[in-house]
Protein backbone atom coordinates (compact mmCIF):
# COMPACT_ATOMS: atom_id res chain seq x y z
CA UNK A 1 0.00 0.00 0.00
CA UNK A 2 1.31 3.60 -0.81
CA UNK A 3 -0.66 6.59 -0.10
CA UNK A 4 0.35 10.42 -0.07
CA UNK A 5 -1.14 13.95 0.06
CA UNK A 6 -0.01 16.94 -2.62
CA UNK A 7 -1.42 20.08 -2.51
CA UNK A 8 -4.62 19.19 -5.30
CA UNK A 9 -4.55 15.61 -4.78
CA UNK A 10 -4.31 12.72 -2.46
CA UNK A 11 -3.87 9.16 -3.89
CA UNK A 12 -3.26 5.19 -2.76
CA UNK A 13 -1.87 2.21 -4.41
CA UNK A 14 -2.56 -1.28 -4.04
CA UNK A 15 -1.41 -4.74 -5.45
CA UNK A 16 -2.88 -7.75 -4.30
CA UNK A 17 0.06 -9.51 -3.61
CA UNK A 18 3.26 -8.47 -2.32
CA UNK A 19 6.34 -6.58 -4.27
CA UNK A 20 9.13 -9.27 -5.20
CA UNK A 21 6.93 -11.93 -4.61
CA UNK A 22 7.48 -13.98 -7.93
CA UNK A 23 3.34 -14.06 -8.04
CA UNK A 24 3.89 -9.95 -8.23
CA UNK A 25 2.91 -9.75 -11.80
CA UNK A 26 1.14 -6.50 -11.42
CA UNK A 27 1.88 -3.72 -9.98
CA UNK A 28 1.86 -0.03 -9.44
CA UNK A 29 4.09 3.21 -8.91
CA UNK A 30 3.63 7.27 -8.76
CA UNK A 31 6.38 9.56 -8.79
CA UNK A 32 7.08 13.23 -9.63
CA UNK A 33 9.03 13.96 -12.87
CA UNK A 34 10.21 17.21 -14.71
CA UNK A 35 7.00 16.78 -16.87
CA UNK A 36 4.48 16.43 -14.51
CA UNK A 37 3.44 13.44 -11.63
CA UNK A 38 2.86 10.68 -12.82
CA UNK A 39 1.01 7.26 -12.14
CA UNK A 40 1.48 3.64 -13.38
CA UNK A 41 -0.24 0.57 -13.17
CA UNK A 42 1.05 -2.16 -14.88
CA UNK A 43 1.49 -6.19 -15.22
CA UNK A 44 1.73 -9.42 -17.01
CA UNK A 45 0.06 -12.35 -17.55
CA UNK A 46 2.62 -14.74 -16.39
CA UNK A 47 5.90 -14.82 -14.58
CA UNK A 48 9.40 -14.39 -15.99
CA UNK A 49 12.66 -15.68 -14.61
CA UNK A 50 14.71 -13.12 -12.17
CA UNK A 51 14.27 -10.61 -9.66
CA UNK A 52 12.22 -8.34 -11.65
CA UNK A 53 8.64 -9.27 -13.19
CA UNK A 54 7.92 -7.35 -16.23
CA UNK A 55 5.06 -5.05 -14.82
CA UNK A 56 8.23 -3.82 -12.77
CA UNK A 57 10.05 -3.13 -16.20
CA UNK A 58 8.12 -1.43 -17.44
CA UNK A 59 7.51 0.99 -14.70
CA UNK A 60 10.89 1.30 -14.48
CA UNK A 61 11.52 2.11 -18.40
CA UNK A 62 8.99 4.67 -18.25
CA UNK A 63 9.91 6.32 -15.16
CA UNK A 64 13.54 6.48 -17.00
CA UNK A 65 12.55 8.17 -20.03
CA UNK A 66 9.74 10.71 -18.59
CA UNK A 67 12.76 11.81 -15.85
CA UNK A 68 14.91 12.46 -18.79
CA UNK A 69 12.77 13.56 -21.50
CA UNK A 70 10.82 17.13 -20.76
CA UNK A 71 8.53 17.51 -23.70
CA UNK A 72 5.96 20.58 -23.83
CA UNK A 73 3.20 18.69 -24.66
CA UNK A 74 1.74 16.12 -22.28
CA UNK A 75 0.51 14.25 -24.18
CA UNK A 76 3.06 13.65 -26.50
CA UNK A 77 5.16 12.56 -23.22
CA UNK A 78 2.89 10.03 -22.12
CA UNK A 79 2.47 8.60 -25.32
CA UNK A 80 6.22 8.41 -26.48
CA UNK A 81 6.81 7.08 -22.89
CA UNK A 82 5.48 3.93 -23.70
CA UNK A 83 6.29 3.73 -27.14
CA UNK A 84 9.98 4.00 -25.45
CA UNK A 85 8.47 1.00 -23.03
CA UNK A 86 7.12 -1.27 -25.55
CA UNK A 87 10.32 -1.10 -27.94
CA UNK A 88 12.63 -2.10 -24.77
CA UNK A 89 10.28 -5.01 -23.64
CA UNK A 90 9.93 -5.93 -27.76
CA UNK A 91 14.04 -6.30 -28.11
CA UNK A 92 14.34 -7.91 -24.53
CA UNK A 93 12.51 -10.65 -25.40
CA UNK A 94 14.09 -10.67 -29.09
CA UNK A 95 17.09 -11.17 -27.65
CA UNK A 96 16.16 -13.14 -24.27
CA UNK A 97 14.22 -16.11 -25.44
CA UNK A 98 13.35 -16.98 -21.89
CA UNK A 99 11.81 -13.70 -21.14
CA UNK A 100 8.41 -13.85 -22.01
CA UNK A 101 5.68 -13.07 -19.24
CA UNK A 102 2.78 -12.93 -21.57
CA UNK A 103 0.78 -10.40 -22.61
CA UNK A 104 1.55 -7.14 -20.81
CA UNK A 105 -0.26 -3.85 -20.07
CA UNK A 106 0.27 -0.32 -18.79
CA UNK A 107 -1.57 2.50 -17.83
CA UNK A 108 0.08 6.05 -17.77
CA UNK A 109 -1.11 8.66 -16.39
CA UNK A 110 0.40 12.25 -15.90
CA UNK A 111 -1.29 15.95 -14.10
CA UNK A 112 0.59 18.71 -15.06
CA UNK A 113 -1.32 22.48 -14.15
CA UNK A 114 -4.27 20.56 -12.64
CA UNK A 115 -4.97 18.72 -15.76
CA UNK A 116 -4.64 14.74 -16.50
CA UNK A 117 -3.25 13.11 -19.48
CA UNK A 118 -3.28 9.61 -20.58
CA UNK A 119 -2.07 6.59 -22.21
CA UNK A 120 -2.41 2.82 -22.75
CA UNK A 121 -1.44 -0.73 -24.33
CA UNK A 122 -3.47 -3.86 -23.05
CA UNK A 123 -5.96 -4.52 -20.75
CA UNK A 124 -6.39 -1.55 -18.25
CA UNK A 125 -9.10 0.10 -16.97
CA UNK A 126 -9.49 4.06 -16.06
CA UNK A 127 -12.54 5.90 -14.54
CA UNK A 128 -13.81 9.74 -13.67
CA UNK A 129 -15.85 9.19 -10.63
CA UNK A 130 -17.80 12.39 -10.54
CA UNK A 131 -20.28 12.22 -6.85
CA UNK A 132 -22.28 10.71 -8.54
CA UNK A 133 -21.50 8.57 -11.97
CA UNK A 134 -18.39 6.64 -12.97
CA UNK A 135 -17.04 7.28 -16.59
CA UNK A 136 -15.07 5.38 -18.42
CA UNK A 137 -12.28 6.81 -20.03
CA UNK A 138 -10.28 3.88 -21.84
CA UNK A 139 -11.08 1.47 -24.25
CA UNK A 140 -9.94 -1.98 -26.02
CA UNK A 141 -7.04 -0.86 -27.88
CA UNK A 142 -6.71 -3.47 -30.89
CA UNK A 143 -3.96 -5.19 -32.85
CA UNK A 144 -4.16 -5.18 -36.54
CA UNK A 145 -5.47 -7.99 -38.04
CA UNK A 146 -3.30 -10.25 -39.93
CA UNK A 147 -5.20 -10.76 -43.39
CA UNK A 148 -3.39 -13.98 -44.29
CA UNK A 149 -4.47 -15.99 -41.51
CA UNK A 150 -7.14 -17.73 -41.38
CA UNK A 151 -8.70 -16.27 -38.53
CA UNK A 152 -9.70 -12.58 -38.06
CA UNK A 153 -10.85 -12.56 -34.29
CA UNK A 154 -9.91 -9.26 -32.67
CA UNK A 155 -7.29 -9.49 -30.76
CA UNK A 156 -5.91 -6.26 -28.09
CA UNK A 157 -3.13 -4.54 -28.45
CA UNK A 158 -0.60 -5.70 -25.81
CA UNK A 159 3.02 -3.76 -25.29
CA UNK A 160 6.04 -5.78 -26.26
CA UNK A 161 3.70 -7.92 -28.73
CA UNK A 162 5.04 -5.55 -32.13
CA UNK A 163 8.39 -3.58 -32.46
CA UNK A 164 6.21 -0.51 -33.37
CA UNK A 165 2.91 -0.49 -31.61
CA UNK A 166 0.99 2.91 -31.11
CA UNK A 167 -0.36 3.20 -28.00
CA UNK A 168 -4.16 5.34 -27.18
CA UNK A 169 -3.60 8.65 -25.78
CA UNK A 170 -6.82 10.66 -24.44
CA UNK A 171 -8.37 13.05 -27.24
CA UNK A 172 -7.53 16.19 -24.69
CA UNK A 173 -6.64 16.52 -21.41
CA UNK A 174 -9.06 15.86 -18.89
CA UNK A 175 -9.67 18.84 -16.38
CA UNK A 176 -11.09 17.50 -13.10
CA UNK A 177 -13.33 19.98 -10.46
CA UNK A 178 -13.21 19.11 -6.29
CA UNK A 179 -13.95 15.90 -5.08
CA UNK A 180 -13.45 14.65 -8.34
CA UNK A 181 -11.87 10.70 -8.40
CA UNK A 182 -9.69 8.88 -11.04
CA UNK A 183 -9.04 5.01 -10.73
CA UNK A 184 -7.06 3.33 -12.81
CA UNK A 185 -6.53 0.00 -13.01
CA UNK A 186 -4.98 -3.42 -14.82
CA UNK A 187 -6.96 -6.44 -15.69
CA UNK A 188 -10.70 -6.36 -17.06
CA UNK A 189 -12.28 -6.99 -13.97
CA UNK A 190 -13.00 -3.59 -13.12
CA UNK A 191 -15.96 -3.62 -15.86
CA UNK A 192 -17.65 -6.22 -14.40
CA UNK A 193 -17.73 -4.20 -10.82
CA UNK A 194 -21.69 -3.00 -11.05
CA UNK A 195 -21.44 0.81 -10.93
CA UNK A 196 -24.11 1.17 -8.34
CA UNK A 197 -21.63 -0.74 -5.95
CA UNK A 198 -18.39 0.96 -7.56
CA UNK A 199 -19.67 4.70 -6.35
CA UNK A 200 -20.78 3.55 -3.51
CA UNK A 201 -17.43 2.73 -1.82
CA UNK A 202 -16.07 5.85 -3.83
CA UNK A 203 -18.73 7.82 -2.32
CA UNK A 204 -18.31 6.74 1.18
CA UNK A 205 -16.35 9.27 3.65
CA UNK A 206 -13.69 6.03 4.58
CA UNK A 207 -9.68 7.15 4.04
CA UNK A 208 -8.66 6.67 0.40
CA UNK A 209 -6.90 3.66 0.86
CA UNK A 210 -9.45 1.76 2.56
CA UNK A 211 -11.48 2.46 -0.41
CA UNK A 212 -9.24 0.95 -2.74
CA UNK A 213 -8.71 -2.10 -0.50
CA UNK A 214 -12.63 -2.38 -0.62
CA UNK A 215 -12.62 -2.09 -4.14
CA UNK A 216 -9.47 -5.18 -4.85
CA UNK A 217 -11.89 -7.14 -2.20
CA UNK A 218 -14.87 -7.14 -4.63
CA UNK A 219 -12.79 -7.33 -7.56
CA UNK A 220 -11.50 -10.92 -5.77
CA UNK A 221 -15.11 -11.85 -5.48
CA UNK A 222 -15.65 -11.85 -9.50
CA UNK A 223 -11.95 -13.41 -9.80
CA UNK A 224 -10.20 -14.75 -7.09
CA UNK A 225 -6.95 -15.81 -8.97
CA UNK A 226 -6.56 -12.61 -11.06
CA UNK A 227 -3.49 -10.35 -10.39
CA UNK A 228 -4.51 -6.67 -10.45
CA UNK A 229 -2.85 -3.23 -9.52
CA UNK A 230 -4.62 -0.28 -8.69
CA UNK A 231 -4.72 3.48 -8.07
CA UNK A 232 -6.87 6.10 -6.62
CA UNK A 233 -6.81 9.72 -7.10
CA UNK A 234 -8.66 12.41 -4.86
CA UNK A 235 -8.64 15.97 -6.23
CA UNK A 236 -9.15 18.99 -4.39
CA UNK A 237 -8.40 22.61 -3.63
CA UNK A 238 -8.16 22.91 -7.32
CA UNK A 239 -9.16 26.51 -9.46
CA UNK A 240 -11.18 25.81 -12.04
CA UNK A 241 -15.14 25.27 -11.80
CA UNK A 242 -15.76 23.47 -14.77
CA UNK A 243 -15.34 19.82 -15.66
CA UNK A 244 -14.30 18.32 -18.89
CA UNK A 245 -13.20 15.51 -20.46
CA UNK A 246 -13.89 13.03 -22.88
CA UNK A 247 -15.37 9.18 -22.25
CA UNK A 248 -13.95 5.95 -23.60
CA UNK A 249 -15.13 4.56 -27.33
CA UNK A 250 -16.10 1.70 -26.33
CA UNK A 251 -19.82 1.38 -27.39
CA UNK A 252 -21.63 0.47 -24.03
CA UNK A 253 -24.81 -2.17 -24.44
CA UNK A 254 -28.28 -0.67 -25.61
CA UNK A 255 -30.02 1.19 -22.58
CA UNK A 256 -33.81 0.00 -21.67
CA UNK A 257 -34.93 3.49 -23.47
CA UNK A 258 -33.52 2.08 -27.03
CA UNK A 259 -34.42 -1.52 -26.28
CA UNK A 260 -38.03 0.19 -25.95
CA UNK A 261 -37.06 2.53 -28.62
CA UNK A 262 -36.35 -0.11 -30.70
CA UNK A 263 -39.13 -2.54 -30.07
CA UNK A 264 -41.56 0.31 -31.11
CA UNK A 265 -39.90 1.15 -34.95
CA UNK A 266 -40.56 -2.45 -35.31
CA UNK A 267 -44.67 -1.24 -35.63
CA UNK A 268 -46.55 -3.82 -33.96
CA UNK A 269 -49.73 -4.64 -35.03
CA UNK A 270 -51.30 -4.49 -31.74
CA UNK A 271 -52.28 -0.74 -30.65
CA UNK A 272 -52.33 -1.74 -27.32
CA UNK A 273 -49.02 -2.98 -27.28
CA UNK A 274 -47.72 -0.24 -28.68
CA UNK A 275 -49.53 1.93 -26.04
CA UNK A 276 -48.08 0.15 -22.90
CA UNK A 277 -44.78 0.76 -24.49
CA UNK A 278 -44.93 3.89 -24.56
CA UNK A 279 -46.57 4.14 -21.39
CA UNK A 280 -43.51 2.00 -19.67
CA UNK A 281 -40.87 4.48 -21.59
CA UNK A 282 -42.82 7.48 -20.09
CA UNK A 283 -42.31 5.56 -16.57
CA UNK A 284 -38.93 5.21 -17.29
CA UNK A 285 -37.98 8.58 -18.44
CA UNK A 286 -39.62 10.14 -15.40
CA UNK A 287 -37.10 7.48 -13.19
CA UNK A 288 -34.28 8.60 -15.07
CA UNK A 289 -35.02 12.90 -15.09
CA UNK A 290 -35.98 11.90 -11.02
CA UNK A 291 -32.19 10.11 -10.65
CA UNK A 292 -30.75 12.84 -12.08
CA UNK A 293 -31.54 16.06 -11.29
CA UNK A 294 -33.37 14.86 -7.65
CA UNK A 295 -31.97 12.39 -5.98
CA UNK A 296 -28.72 13.26 -4.50
CA UNK A 297 -26.70 10.04 -3.01
CA UNK A 298 -24.80 12.89 -0.58
CA UNK A 299 -25.99 13.72 2.72
CA UNK A 300 -27.80 17.11 2.71
CA UNK A 301 -26.12 19.36 4.83
CA UNK A 302 -27.67 22.63 6.64
CA UNK A 303 -26.33 26.09 6.93
CA UNK A 304 -26.74 28.09 9.69
CA UNK A 305 -25.26 31.48 10.69
CA UNK A 306 -22.23 31.37 12.43
CA UNK A 307 -22.86 32.46 16.34
CA UNK A 308 -19.47 33.74 16.33
CA UNK A 309 -20.15 35.80 13.12
CA UNK A 310 -23.09 37.01 15.15
CA UNK A 311 -20.46 38.46 17.75
CA UNK A 312 -18.52 40.03 15.38
CA UNK A 313 -21.67 41.78 13.67
CA UNK A 314 -22.44 42.80 17.21
CA UNK A 315 -19.70 44.48 18.05
CA UNK A 316 -19.55 47.09 14.98
CA UNK A 317 -20.44 50.24 15.18
CA UNK A 318 -23.72 51.29 13.18
CA UNK A 319 -21.74 53.29 10.60
CA UNK A 320 -20.07 50.12 9.30
CA UNK A 321 -23.71 47.96 9.69
CA UNK A 322 -25.27 50.24 7.48
CA UNK A 323 -22.96 50.56 4.30
CA UNK A 324 -19.27 50.83 5.27
CA UNK A 325 -16.63 48.47 3.69
CA UNK A 326 -16.88 46.42 6.63
CA UNK A 327 -20.58 45.27 6.01
CA UNK A 328 -19.78 44.33 2.65
CA UNK A 329 -16.69 42.07 3.75
CA UNK A 330 -18.84 40.41 6.04
CA UNK A 331 -21.53 39.52 3.90
CA UNK A 332 -19.50 37.62 1.72
CA UNK A 333 -18.56 35.38 4.13
CA UNK A 334 -20.09 31.77 4.36
CA UNK A 335 -21.74 30.59 7.35
CA UNK A 336 -21.22 27.55 9.33
CA UNK A 337 -21.73 23.94 7.77
CA UNK A 338 -23.71 21.47 10.47
CA UNK A 339 -21.96 17.96 9.93
CA UNK A 340 -23.05 14.78 11.34
CA UNK A 341 -19.59 12.74 11.83
CA UNK A 342 -19.96 8.88 10.30
CA UNK A 343 -18.22 5.92 11.20
CA UNK A 344 -14.70 6.24 10.18
CA UNK A 345 -14.42 9.73 10.11
CA UNK A 346 -11.07 11.85 10.77
CA UNK A 347 -10.11 14.88 10.01
CA UNK A 348 -8.25 14.17 7.33
CA UNK A 349 -11.93 12.85 5.86
CA UNK A 350 -13.38 15.68 7.00
CA UNK A 351 -10.91 18.14 5.95
CA UNK A 352 -10.89 16.79 2.54
CA UNK A 353 -14.45 17.68 2.05
CA UNK A 354 -14.64 21.13 3.51
CA UNK A 355 -10.50 21.80 3.61
CA UNK A 356 -11.08 23.74 6.92
CA UNK A 357 -7.90 22.53 9.07
CA UNK A 358 -9.11 20.75 12.23
CA UNK A 359 -7.76 23.25 14.83
CA UNK A 360 -10.65 25.99 13.43
CA UNK A 361 -13.27 23.17 14.09
CA UNK A 362 -12.00 22.54 17.62
CA UNK A 363 -11.46 25.97 18.63
CA UNK A 364 -15.19 27.12 16.96
CA UNK A 365 -17.09 27.88 19.78
CA UNK A 366 -20.34 25.97 19.30
CA UNK A 367 -17.85 22.44 19.26
CA UNK A 368 -17.05 23.17 22.66
CA UNK A 369 -17.10 19.78 24.29
CA UNK A 370 -17.59 17.74 21.19
CA UNK A 371 -14.47 15.53 20.85
CA UNK A 372 -12.85 13.04 22.43
CA UNK A 373 -10.08 12.90 25.45
CA UNK A 374 -7.38 13.12 21.93
CA UNK A 375 -9.02 16.02 20.26
CA UNK A 376 -10.90 13.42 17.37
CA UNK A 377 -14.14 13.35 16.00
CA UNK A 378 -16.97 11.39 17.97
CA UNK A 379 -19.12 9.19 15.78
CA UNK A 380 -22.50 10.33 15.07
CA UNK A 381 -22.12 14.02 17.01
CA UNK A 382 -23.04 17.40 15.26
CA UNK A 383 -20.12 19.39 14.22
CA UNK A 384 -20.69 23.47 13.24
CA UNK A 385 -17.71 23.85 10.27
CA UNK A 386 -16.58 27.03 9.93
CA UNK A 387 -16.31 27.52 5.93
CA UNK A 388 -14.88 31.24 6.16
CA UNK A 389 -11.95 29.46 7.11
CA UNK A 390 -11.86 26.93 3.71
CA UNK A 391 -9.34 26.55 1.23
CA UNK A 392 -11.87 25.72 -1.10
CA UNK A 393 -12.39 28.47 -3.70
CA UNK A 394 -16.40 26.47 -3.99
CA UNK A 395 -17.42 27.08 -0.71
CA UNK A 396 -15.36 29.81 0.32
CA UNK A 397 -14.78 32.20 -3.58
CA UNK A 398 -13.94 35.09 -0.91
CA UNK A 399 -11.30 34.46 1.34
CA UNK A 400 -9.92 30.68 0.26
CA UNK A 401 -6.75 32.17 -0.65
CA UNK A 402 -5.93 32.94 2.85
CA UNK A 403 -6.11 29.60 4.04
CA UNK A 404 -4.00 27.42 1.41
CA UNK A 405 -1.42 25.08 2.17
CA UNK A 406 1.44 27.51 1.64
CA UNK A 407 -0.49 29.57 4.48
CA UNK A 408 -1.22 27.22 6.94
CA UNK A 409 1.49 24.38 6.33
CA UNK A 410 1.34 21.14 4.85
CA UNK A 411 -0.76 19.78 8.16
CA UNK A 412 -2.16 23.06 9.08
CA UNK A 413 0.86 23.69 11.43
CA UNK A 414 0.78 27.13 11.06
CA UNK A 415 -2.23 27.78 11.94
CA UNK A 416 -3.32 28.92 15.68
CA UNK A 417 -4.91 32.24 17.83
CA UNK A 418 -2.58 34.44 16.05
CA UNK A 419 -3.39 33.15 12.89
CA UNK A 420 -6.93 33.10 13.23
CA UNK A 421 -6.88 36.61 14.69
CA UNK A 422 -5.34 37.99 11.77
CA UNK A 423 -7.57 36.01 9.32
CA UNK A 424 -10.20 37.71 11.52
CA UNK A 425 -9.43 41.21 11.09
CA UNK A 426 -9.16 40.73 7.28
CA UNK A 427 -12.60 39.67 7.17
CA UNK A 428 -13.69 42.99 8.81
CA UNK A 429 -11.47 45.26 7.32
CA UNK A 430 -11.33 44.11 3.72
CA UNK A 431 -13.05 46.22 1.04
Amino acid sequence: MATRKLKNFEFAGLQNVETGSQNALHTFDAFETPNGFVFLVSGAAQAVEGEQQLGEIINERIRYYLENEVLADPIEAVRNALVYANGFVFEKRRKEPEFRGGDASVLCLLIRDEKVFYSWLGDVSLFLYTGKRRFPLTWPLEAEVDHDSESETKQVLFLGRQQLAEPAVCEKALVPVDDDMLFMGTGGVWQSLREKSFCSVLADSMPTHTKVQRLIKMAAGLEAEAPVAAQLIAFYNLEQTERSFVAGKSAPPPSVMEKIQAKMEDKPKSTLVKSLLIALGAVILAYMFWDIFLDNPQRPVNVQTSRTLVAEIDSLTLDSVEGGPESSALAALPGDVEYVVRSGDTWGSIYRQYEVCSWFIRNHTPNDGKFDAGDNPVFNTTLFIPIRYSASRRLNPSYYREFSTDKVGNACQNVNETFKRRADQKFVSAN
